[in-house]
């Protein structure tokens, strides 16, 4: 049994349409970027962007399903990651998925409070 003591689910839209690849030796990874809510009403609001990552299977059904402005329900893990770039230590964070749906309501109806 395994126990996933890093677990977040975030509820947003989808920024930009996923784009996937593929790794030689790995598999297919696809990513987009999410964005989520946080807070704040007209002018204030204020949204948080995640940089989700998925592979293999759900890469791909990622790369047909959350196109740009779809509204979906991402469940994973938060990733840290350290690489180098032109000599200088760079970090990453993304969320690497593990679970993805489609938010399948007809009419959310607009608020103030959740401006997706």
């Amino acid at each position: 049994m395994s126990v996933y003591n890093n677990q977040i689910a975030v509820v947003g839209k989808v920024g930009k349409d996923a784009e996937i690849k593929e790794i030689e030796d790995i598999g297919t990874v696809a990513r987009f970027p999410l964005a989520v809510y946080r807070t704040g009403k007209g002018d204030t609001v204020k949204t948080d962007w995640f940089n989700v990552e998925c592979w293999h299977d759900l890469a791909r059904g990622a790369f047909e399903k959350c196109v740009k402005g779809a509204r979906v329900i991402v469940v994973g893990s938060m990733k840290f990651d350290q690489y180098e770039k032109d000599g200088i230590k760079q970090n990453r964070t993304s969320l690497a998925a593990r679970e993805i749906g489609l938010d399948i309501a007809v009419d959310k109806g607009q608020t103030d409070e959740d401006p997706f």
